[in-house]
C-alpha cells in the first residue's frame, strides 16, 4: 500500500535537499511538495504585485519537477496562499500523512527571493518547530545538508528506550521502516520519577553527609526503574521479527548520553518518541526529544 509523505517546501537548498531524502529513503512512497506562497497586502491594485509572486511560485514548483527526474519516486507538488504555519498545519489536518520529512531551519519569514539561510543554528526553525509540537503523524527532521549523490538507506538506527508507550511506538517504528538496519535500543539509566507526595532529600533533615546520601539513594530507589524488565520489553516488540537488536543500558543526563552514544555508533537515524500522557513520560522524554531534535546532526524522527 503506498504510504504519503509531507515536505514542506520554500525552494532553499535544505529543503530541496529535504526533498531529495524523502524520495531517496522513502523511495516507493507518494511525496507531496507543499509550497507556501505568504500574503502580501492588500491594496486597491494588486494584480502586478500578484501574478509576480504567482509565477514565483510556480518556478518554485519547477525546482520540485526537476528533483522529480532524478528519482524513481512520485512527487506531487502544489503551492498554498496563506500564512506558513498554519497552511501546513492545516493542510496536514486535511489530508492524511504517513509521516512530515521537514529541513530544521525551515521558516515562516524566508522568501522566495532570498531562499532560506543555511545556518546551523541549534535553534529550530519557527515552522519545523510547529510542525513537530503539533502535528500526529511521525516528523522527520534534517539538520544536515546533503549534496546531490544518491543518500543511502540508513544502516544504523538509535531508538531511545524507557519503556513508555511513545518509545515503544518508536521502536515499532523503526522496525517497520528499516527493516534492514540494526537498531539499537539505549535505555539511560536517570531518576525517571519522583514521588509527588514527597519533597524530596531535604539538607535539614539530615545531619551528616552519611545519612544524607543513605536518603539520596533510597531516592534513587523509588526513581530509578528496572532496566532489565524495561529492555525485555523492547525484546517482546522485536519479537520473532529479523531485526537485529542491539540493547545498550548506560547512566547520565539522557539527552547528553543519546547523543553521545548516536556519534559512537554512527548512527544514520534517530528515532524517539514523545508526548506521552503519562505524566513523569511527558516531563522527562518530551524535554529529551525535543533536545535531541534540537542538537543532533543526523536526521532524527519523533514519533508520538
Amino acid at each position: 500500500m503506498d504510504r504519503s509523505i509531507l515536505v514542506p517546501y520554500d525552494r532553499s537548498q535544505r529543503s530541496q535537499s529535504t526533498l531529495r531524502y524523502a524520495a531517496d529513503v522513502f523511495g516507493g512512497e507518494r511525496v507531496t511538495a507543499l509550497y507556501t506562497l505568504k500574503p502580501f497586502a492588500t491594496v486597491p491594485d494588486l494584480a502586478d504585485q500578484a501574478r509576480e509572486r504567482y509565477e514565483q511560485a510556480q518556478d518554485a514548483l519547477k525546482t520540485v519537477r526537476s528533483i522529480e527526474d532524478d528519482c524513481s519516486t512520485t512527487i506531487l507538488s502544489e503551492f498554498v496562499y496563506g500564512h506558513v504555519i498554519h497552511s501546513i498545519l492545516r493542510y496536514t489536518d486535511l489530508y492524511t500523512f504517513d509521516r512530515i520529512v521537514i529541513d530544521s531551519a525551515h521558516r515562516a519569514d524566508a522568501t522566495a527571493s532570498s531562499p532560506g539561510a543555511d545556518t546551523r543554528d541549534e535553534l529550530l526553525g519557527n515552522v519545523t518547530e510547529a510542525v513537530v509540537r503539533r502535528t500526529r503523524a511521525p516528523v522527520t527532521v534534517l539538520r544536515s545538508t546533503f549534496d546531490d549523490r544518491e543518500i543511502g538507506f540508513p544502516d544504523t538506527v538509535l531508538v531511545p528506550f524507557d519503556g513508555s508507550s511513545p518509545s515503544c511506538n518508536a521502536l515499532q517504528h523503526a522496525i517497520d521502516t528499516f527493516p534492514d538496519a540494526t537498531v539499537h535500543v539505549l535505555y539511560v539509566r536517570y531518576p525517571f520519577i519522583d514521588d509527588l507526595d514527597y519533597l524530596g532529600v531535604r539538607s535539614d533533615d539530615y545531619p551528616n553527609f552519611e545519612e544524607w546520601y543513605d536518603a539520596v539513594r533510597a531516592w534513587h530507589e523509588r526513581a530509578n526503574r528496572d532496566a532489565d524488565r524495561v529492555l525485555r520489553i523492547a525484546d517482546s516488540i522485536v519479537g520473532d521479527t529479523d531485526t537485529d537488536l542491539q540493547s545498550t543500558i548506560e547512566a547520565g543526563a539522557p539527552p547528553r548520553v543519546i547523543l553521545e552514544y548516536a556519534d559512537r555508533i554512527e548512527a544514520d537515524h534517530v528515532l524517539i518518541g514523545s508526548h506521552s500522557h503519562d505524566s513523569g513520560t511527558r516531563i522527562l522524554l518530551g524535554s529529551v526529544a525535543e533536545q535531541i531534535v534540537r542538537r543532533s546532526s543526523t536526521p532524527v524522527t519523533v514519533v508520538r
